[in-house]
């Protein structure tokens, strides 16, 4: 059964790590401009990292829903990994090379040492170049920043199909136990905020978000379907609420503290929406999504970020799910009546919401694609409006960092655009042909379906 529901959320993960970027580069165009400005892009979506985790969830519970009809022994677990590394690495390889294309170009790697020789293997250059393609842990980012997440997916990978060795009846109990061992590891101090090595990979509490996705993918695929509407419904509102109160990034919240805020909400709205579709509910999404809007919409009118005191963040938590909660209770109290009096009315509804989720599901089919390739969309509409003369009469709108807010709008809603058309370009070039490639070998060395 295709998880349209899940899919959707990939696309939602995705446009959240664009806008966290996209505030980023607003904020460093702003400074270069001497701009007093402050970011347009804030509130909520100043800790639009929390896609990552989403990521990470929605990878754990994928993970375990594609492998329930896999026998257990090392061909499982050799399928299972060929189907995940050919499914990273050659868009990664894409997207990494245009990341060395630009460091050399700006200087920041040199491929010719001083001597006029290439690099070779020893140097610096080369460990660093060849552990970031093979998205080996090191103590720098590699050659494309954002590919620190992927060394934690092909982690998780790894250890997955050693798993999958085991009858699948002792998974949960597997999982319990890799959980309590990293536990452990934390709690010997053992864990880095960045991933330096093996070890401290290993040892790195992000790794329960993807046991987290794991658990609900084994509930899910078991039929354990429990009030899934109210904890889709609760776990939204924990989700706003967590992103809203985050922070300035310490050790605490770059491990435990997002694992713990923002991690269990996220899976147990993965849970929650996958229980649904299953079900064959997914009207009962519309609530939910409206309350989430809600709840939403009333923080960014406080205009917050995460260097804001504590207690303000915290009142305008409290306000926007509190307004939350409250268009989640109309909607239900309005969609109840409706059912009653009109249901035809409710029922004209349906092809404007399935919409709506056929679109996002389109986007988390392009979400890889858009999370390798979003930053280049980004620096280079950047780069261009920065060419923007401060004297012409286009810099209010061309120029970012110019007053006002029109350069600020383009830039948002310009770089958005860009972004998804990136990812578009980067899934139909690189990530659909390569899938249709190792697709068609998988299935000629494993006899068996794609996972």
């Amino acid at each position: 059964m295709k998880l349209q529901s899940v899919q959707a959320l990939r696309g939602i993960a995705a446009l959240l790590v664009v806008v966290y970027h996209a505030r980023a580069l607003e904020l460093a165009a702003l400074v270069q401009a001497g701009s007093s400005e402050t970011a347009l892009i804030g509130g909520f979506f100043a800790s639009g990292f929390a896609g990552v985790d989403l990521f990470f969830v929605i990878s754990g519970f994928i993970m375990v829903w594609v492998t329930q009809d896999l026998r257990s022994g090392p061909i499982a677990s050799a399928d299972f990994l060929f189907a995940r590394v050919t499914r990273v690495y050659p868009v990664w390889w894409a997207a990494a090379a245009l990341g060395l294309v630009y460091m050399v170009l700006s200087g920041d790697v040199a491929l010719i040492d001083p001597s006029g020789v290439a690099i070779k293997p020893g140097t610096p250059e080369y460990q660093y170049l060849l552990k970031s393609f093979l998205l080996i842990p090191q103590a720098d980012y590699p050659v494309l920043l954002i590919g620190w997440t992927l060394i934690h997916e092909i982690y998780f990978y790894l250890v997955f199909a050693l798993l999958l060795q085991l009858p699948r009846r002792f998974l949960p109990f597997a999982l319990l136990g890799w959980g309590v061992l990293i536990v452990a590891a934390s709690l010997l101090g053992l864990s880095l905020p960045i991933a330096q090595n093996v070890l401290t990979l290993a040892a790195h509490p992000m790794t329960m978000e993807f046991i987290f996705g794991a658990a609900a993918g084994l509930m899910v695929t078991s039929g354990m379907f429990w009030h899934p509407r109210l904890v889709t419904l609760l776990s939204i509102l924990w989700l706003v609420g967590a992103i809203g109160l985050q922070g300035v990034p310490s050790p605490y919240t770059l491990q435990w503290g997002r694992v713990l805020e923002i991690g269990l909400p996220c899976a147990g709205l993965v849970y929650g929406i996958a229980s649904l579709n299953d079900q064959g509910r997914l009207a009962c999404l519309i609530p939910a999504a409206a309350g989430a809007v809600a709840a939403v919409l009333i923080y960014q009118l406080f205009g917050l970020d995460p260097a804001s005191p504590f207690d303000v963040r915290r009142d305008a938590v409290i306000l926007a799910l509190s307004i939350g909660g409250v268009t989640m209770l109309v909607i239900l109290w309005a969609g109840w009546l409706l059912g009653q009096a009109r249901p035809g009315w409710l029922l004209a509804t349906t092809p404007a919401w399935r919409g709506l989720l056929g679109m996002l599901a389109h986007l988390g089919n392009w979400s890889y694609s858009i999370y390798l390739f979003h930053l280049f969309a980004l620096g280079i509409l950047q780069r261009l409006m920065a060419r923007t003369e401060v004297t012409s009469p286009l810099a209010p709108l061309f120029r970012l960092g110019a007053p006002g807010l029109l350069d600020n709008l383009l830039f948002i809603f310009a770089g958005l655009a860009a972004s998804i058309a990136a990812g578009w370009i980067g899934y139909m070039i690189a990530e659909k042909p390569a899938q249709a490639v190792f697709g068609w070998l998988r299935r000629r060395i494993f006899r068996t379906r794609t996972v």
